[in-house]
Parts: structure tokens; sequence; C-alpha cells
């Protein structure tokens, strides 16, 4: 019997703590997902789902997914009647107030078809609109039986408070570093990234600055300023790091994740996500030979 968590690697902490809300049969309504870009959400939550309603006999035991049962195969497929994915839709990309009324709202009432526990899935959480975030709300403060919900989010402060505070959190490892968007942009190795992170280390000092999340809403889908300062702070984890100082490492890793999540945010309600990244790409090689010069 293979795992479904295998997918997961590196994410031990979440995957146990998932697997043993299940096994001790201490499994909450709702839970939020949170992680830095990249990380694993998505798949997460079809692990979960797949744990929940697994056909293996110790499934509910050990909170083990096959992966290879019927439901499972369901499930990786997206086909299965009683997970029910939440997705952006339109230009603006978000989650209308009518597809929370379509999908949860008209079910909610009614017994699964076919699994142990429905699973509700919102792939991005800070997509919805506001009636429809509001509309789910009234559904977490009077959950129904059988029925889990999984909010996915990189911003979860971007979430209503009162969300938030009807959900577990669980939280995911992972993300965009310096190595990745060099890649993307053909920096083969990263060269032009670390001069661009050294220079805005010196001009900006070891100072987090605060006003950036508003320069990045207004900036929409700018994303020069979000590459600059999330740059900076990825090298101060590299100087943090080589100095031994994991703390403040640490801490500056949180900061550069921290900008990602804000400019995520903000992409998913401006901007084609799409075109969000090729911007991301051209703005980087763009800015390379400003500093080289």
């Amino acid at each position: 019997m293979n795992s479904a968590w295998h997918s997961l690697a590196g994410q031990d902490g979440p995957v146990a703590l998932l697997r043993g809300s299940i096994a001790r049969q201490r499994v909450a309504h709702a839970y939020l997902f949170a992680g830095p870009p990249g990380s694993p959400l998505g798949d997460a939550a079809s692990t979960f789902a797949m744990a929940l309603n697994c056909a293996s006999p110790n499934a509910r035991a050990t909170g083990e997914a096959c992966g290879d049962c019927d439901p499972c195969a369901k499930i990786a497929a997206r086909i299965h009647p009683d997970v029910v994915i939440l997705e952006r839709e339109g230009a603006a990309q978000i989650v209308p107030i009518e597809v929370v009324r379509n999908q949860v709202l008209g079910r909610i009432g009614l017994p699964p078809h076919e699994a142990d526990v429905r699973v509700f899935v919102i792939e991005e959480a800070t997509a919805m609109a506001p009636p429809a975030a509001n509309a789910l709300l009234k559904t977490l403060e009077e959950p129904p039986a059988r029925s889990v919900f999984v909010l996915c989010t990189t911003a979860p402060e971007q979430l209503l408070p009162t969300i938030r505070s009807r959900c577990q959190r669980v939280r995911f490892g992972g993300g965009t570093g310096l190595g990745e968007i060099a890649a993307m942009a053909g920096d083969a190795d990263g060269s032009r990234v670390a001069k661009i992170a050294a220079l805005a280390h010196e001009l900006a000092g070891d100072a987090f600055d605060l006003t950036l999340p508003a320069r990045i809403a207004e900036g929409k889908g700018d994303c020069a300023p979000v590459l600059v300062a999330a740059a900076r702070e990825l090298h101060g984890v590299a100087r943090a790091a080589a100095a031994s100082d994991a703390h403040r490492a640490a801490r500056a890793s949180a900061r550069a994740q921290t900008i990602l999540g804000w400019h995520t945010a903000v992409a998913i309600h401006n901007a084609n996500p799409q075109l969000a990244v090729e911007a991301l790409v051209v703005q980087l090689t763009a800015l390379a030979p400003v500093v080289e010069g």
C-alpha cells in the first residue's frame, strides 16, 4: 500500500498534525492551511480529503490514505462528488457569492453522496468576494455534520478575523527563494539577483519597511518593489546565517515570505496570475542591468 502523504515532502509537522487529528477522531470542522507562495496547500487539502475518506480498513485509525482505492483515485482526479473545490472565476479571479451559494449552501443540508465526510476546499481563501466570505462565515458559525472546510491561503492576515478564529490553522513551509526566482529569469548562477539583493540591502539597511504593503497595493501588478524588498530580506537571511545568528535569519526569512504573500494577495485580485508571473520575470531581468551598471 502506498501513502498519499509522501507527496508532501518536507512537511512533517503539518502532516503529523493532520494524521493525528484523524487517528484521535479530533478532526476540526474547519482548517486554515497557510504557507508562503509555493507551499503545497492544494496538495495537502487533497491528501487530507483522501485520508478522511480512504477505503483502506486502517485509514481512520492511522490517518493514512492509501492513494490507490476508488475514493482516493476520485479525489486525486478532482471528480469525487463529496470533495467540493471552490476555484477562482472570471477576469477578476475571485470566488463569487454564487459559487458559495451553489456549491456550499446548496449541499450542506444534505448528507454526503458516497463519502464518510464531505470536504469543501477553497483554493485561495482571500479570493472570496466579501459577500462570499460573509456567507461562508455564517456556515462556519454553525458547521454542518459530516463536513470539513479547508481554506487555503498564502496571506492569512487578509482574511476576516472572524473567519480565521473559526478555523484551526495549519502552517506549511516552502516558498519561492532567490534561487527559484533566478532560475525563472534565466540567471543560472544567481549573480544578477545577488547584486540586486546586495544593492537593496546597502540602500535600505536592516529596517523593515512598514509602508511596503500600502505601496504594493497601490502598485497593483507592479512586481519591482516586491522583488527588491524580498531580495533584501533574503540577503539578510544569508548574512545572519553566515554570522550564526539563527534568530535573525528566521525573522528575515519570515519577513520575505510576508512580502511575497502581500503581493500574491494583491495580484490575485488585480491581475491574471500568469501575467503577474511573467511581469515578475520581465521586471527582474530589467532590473539587472541597472545594478550591474
